[in-house]
Formats: C-alpha cells, sequence, structure tokens
C-alpha cells in the first residue's frame, strides 16, 4: 500500500516541477512568434506581426491536409535525419521576394505562376533565421529537443511528394497568421514537425556536435563513375585509337548508363540528362546489380537489340587517349547539351522506373553490355 501511494506523490512533484518549469520558460508559441518578427526585422527590417498562432497534434494525413493549394511547400531537415515541412502561401512568398528585389513590399496581384527552387530559396533566410531564433527563444523548455534543430532543406513539388518524404506517425503544427509591411500584405505560414521518441528528442541538442573520427572521413576519397555504355573491340583497335577518333554508341546509351564505384560494384542505372543547366543522371530503382568485386550487371544483355541505322545516328565524337589516362584533356569543347530529366511528365504518368536499362544491344556483335576490352 505504501509503495503505490509513495509513487503517486513523486508523480505530483514531476508534474509540479514541469508546470512551474514552463510558466518560467517561454511557451512554443510565443517563442515562434517572436522567432518570426524578430527574423524579419534583421533581415530585411521589414515589419512582420503575428496575428496568431494555432498549435495542434495531427496524424500525416491530417497535417497534409493542412497544405493550402499553391502554397510554397518546403522540406525542413532536422536532427538525426528526421525530416518536417513548412508551407508559405503566395501572399508571404510574394512579399519576402519584393523586399529581397525591390527593397519594398507592394500590394500588386499575386502573379500565378509555377513555384521553382528560386522562390524556395529566398525563403531560406526566414526559416534558418526563426528556426535559431526560435531554440534560442526555448533555452530551458522541455520541448526543445523536440522542435529544435530544424533547418532549410529543399522545394517540396506537391503535397503527395511531401507525403512521400515524411516518416513519423504524429506531427506538431504551428499555423501562422502574419501581417506584413503594415498590412500592406497578410498571409499564413505553416510549420509541420514530427512528434519524436523522448530519447531521441533528448540526444537532439548533441546531434550537431562532431564524430570523433569526422575530420578524417570526410578526407577519404569516394570516386563513383558513370558508364554509358561498354564497346568490344580487338586489342589492335584499341591501341590505335586517337583524339577526334569517332566511336558509335548504342541508342540506348543515355537511358543504360551504369553508376559504378570501388573495383567495379555495380551500384544503379540511370538516365543521362540535364537539370536546372547542369549535367544530371537519374537513377533507376535496381533490380539486379552486380555483388561481387569483378562481375557486371547484365540486365541490359537480356533487352531486344535496336536497329543498326539507330545505333549509327546517335554515333558521336568520343575522346580517345591513353588508356591510363583518368582525365580528359584540358582542350577538349563543351559536351552537347542533353536531354532534360522532366520529372513532372515521368510522375504523372503514374508509370515506374524500370531497373532493366532497355534498348541496350550490340551492333554487329561489337557491343556488349557488362563485358570488358577482350580480343576476339
Amino acid at each position: 500500500m505504501g509503495e503505490p501511494a509513495r509513487q503517486d506523490v513523486l508523480g505530483q512533484k514531476a508534474s509540479a516541477s514541469r508546470r512551474a518549469l514552463e510558466s518560467r520558460a517561454m511557451s512554443p508559441a510565443k517563442a515562434l512568434r517572436r522567432a518570426l518578427s524578430r527574423t524579419s526585422d534583421t533581415l530585411w527590417d521589414l515589419p512582420l506581426v503575428t496575428q496568431g498562432v494555432q498549435q495542434e497534434v495531427l496524424d500525416q494525413d491530417g497535417s497534409l491536409e493542412l497544405l493550402a493549394p499553391g502554397a510554397l511547400v518546403l522540406l525542413l531537415e532536422g536532427p538525426d535525419g528526421v525530416r518536417g515541412l513548412a508551407s508559405v502561401d503566395r501572399e508571404v512568398m510574394t512579399a519576402l521576394i519584393e523586399v529581397q528585389t525591390i527593397s519594398r513590399v507592394t500590394r500588386m496581384p499575386i502573379e500565378d505562376r509555377a513555384l521553382t527552387p528560386t522562390d524556395a530559396a529566398m525563403m531560406a533566410p526566414l526559416i534558418d533565421g526563426t528556426f535559431e531564433r526560435f531554440e534560442a527563444n526555448l533555452a530551458g523548455h522541455p520541448d526543445l529537443g523536440q522542435l529544435g534543430g530544424y533547418r532549410y532543406g529543399a522545394l517540396v513539388e506537391d503535397a503527395r511528394t511531401a507525403g512521400l518524404l515524411l516518416e513519423a506517425a504524429s506531427f506538431r503544427t504551428f499555423r501562422i497568421t502574419v501581417d506584413l509591411a503594415t498590412g500592406t500584405r497578410r498571409g499564413e505560414i505553416l510549420f509541420i514537425l514530427p512528434v519524436r521518441a523522448a530519447e531521441v528528442a533528448e540526444a537532439a541538442p548533441d546531434s550537431a556536435q562532431p564524430g570523433r573520427h569526422e575530420q578524417r572521413m570526410m578526407l577519404v576519397p569516394a570516386r563513383i563513375e558513370a558508364v554509358l555504355a561498354r564497346i568490344r573491340m580487338p586489342l589492335s583497335r584499341a591501341s590505335a585509337l586517337r583524339p577526334g577518333d569517332l566511336l558509335e554508341l548504342p541508342v540506348s546509351a543515355l537511358n543504360s548508363a551504369e553508376l559504378i564505384v570501388g573495383r567495379g560494384h555495380g551500384l544503379a542505372f540511370g538516365r543521362l540528362g540535364q537539370m536546372n543547366g547542369f549535367r544530371a543522371i537519374r537513377l533507376q530503382p535496381p533490380k539486379t546489380l552486380s555483388q561481387d568485386p569483378g562481375t557486371t550487371v547484365t540486365a541490359a544483355a537480356e533487352t531486344p537489340t535496336p536497329p543498326a541505322p539507330q545505333q549509327a545516328a546517335l554515333a558521336r565524337n568520343v575522346v580517345a587517349g591513353p588508356m591510363a589516362q583518368s582525365t580528359p584533356p584540358d582542350d577538349i569543347g563543351d559536351l552537347p547539351d542533353l536531354p532534360p530529366l522532366d520529372f513532372d511528365e515521368e510522375f504523372s504518368s503514374g508509370d515506374e522506373f524500370s531497373a532493366d536499362p532497355g534498348g541496350a544491344g550490340d551492333d554487329g556483335g561489337d557491343y556488349s553490355p557488362g563485358a570488358g576490352w577482350s580480343d576476339p
């Protein structure tokens, strides 16, 4: 009888201590309001007044329903790899872009246009500055481990993509109504932060500390090579290659690029293209990859062989040099433009990407995917 009563007394004391601490510390809603206003004033001398903050704890579906159509959705990177979301409506986004470009907020109509990574990047100073001050305002609060450590991550295309990025079962949401430039624009900012396990949340303040071997590990080189195609030819012909010689690549070369690491380990397949002006490779879900050093991926050999005229049409200038040379000469011109990687079109079609790099084949027995140089 005495032990349960003793535990009940201890629980009451612990609850009273927590309530006393929360009364002395700033509440999360108040800390967030002050952080937003202070960040806006410090960065751009922009008056930002919060009209109200609504807090809720929702499941993933309920949290995603709060994302307004047409709003700018941003990924928040948290400690230990946890992810949250921030949503900025068009009014607030336009005001922040105006103050950073023309140094004032106008009443011009909102432009109905597609959102870009540039729009997201211009929100990053407000997001990062707000969370830095938010954590400082919450110093000593029991919820600091749950709510601290988040920074701007990237643009999220839509609510469907946002749902794929979130992993937690429940989330704390903060819906903040803000007034910008003394009523010139009004809008809403939404933060969706995952509810983490107690042990993870308590370890959050130390997650930013570097590991014991971080500096040394960051110096270890990690080399990944993209292989467009492998061509089989006699050693005599390979030895006779000179800069400017023309080699024929299969028509599927761009769609069946293979990433190789280490001593021949097959990492993944991908499609070569360009994105935002940079050459890029879009990875495909791997189905068959080599597991042992020295082995190669053979999935491409199972696909039909394209007609020879199509292979010849894809012939491109390949600079040949000594086989031991690992970097191209300095006098090589820029490569031709690659086809764009249209992510929106592929996701909207509903088709799954295949790891089987279709269309790979040979031309008269000269091309053999996954094979090395050999003498017939």
